[in-house]
């Protein structure tokens, strides 16, 4: 599992982030700002230091694995994002972890 420290992905003076436009600040992105910039940025710099090979997100969150889809074709990312679907708990409630693999 590719898991580097923040310092690693954040280092002091860090000012770049993956924006995916038209997309994160629909729907769940116009309650949480932010949300699916620090989102894309993990991901694409996982995916750009080949870290991400195959991605697995839930299909609960619809949004999110839309827009994480989009950035990898934009940025021509080797990135295999797979969608599966809803896990529950006994309690009904929904696993919400994605997984992503080198």
């Amino acid at each position: 599992m590719f898991a580097p420290p923040v310092e690693e992905i954040y280092p002091q003076g860090f000012s770049t982030y993956v924006t995916v436009e038209g997309l994160s600040g629909e729907l769940e992105g116009a309650s949480r700002p932010g949300h699916f910039r620090g989102v894309t940025t993990v991901v694409g710099d996982s995916a750009q230091r080949g870290a991400a090979k195959l991605c697995f997100l839930w299909s609960k969150d619809a949004q999110q694995s839309i827009i994480i889809k989009q950035m990898v074709r934009d940025l021509a990312f080797d990135t295999e994002i797979v969608v599966l679907p809803i896990v529950r708990e006994e309690s009904g409630l929904a696993h919400v972890i994605a997984q992503c693999l080198s």
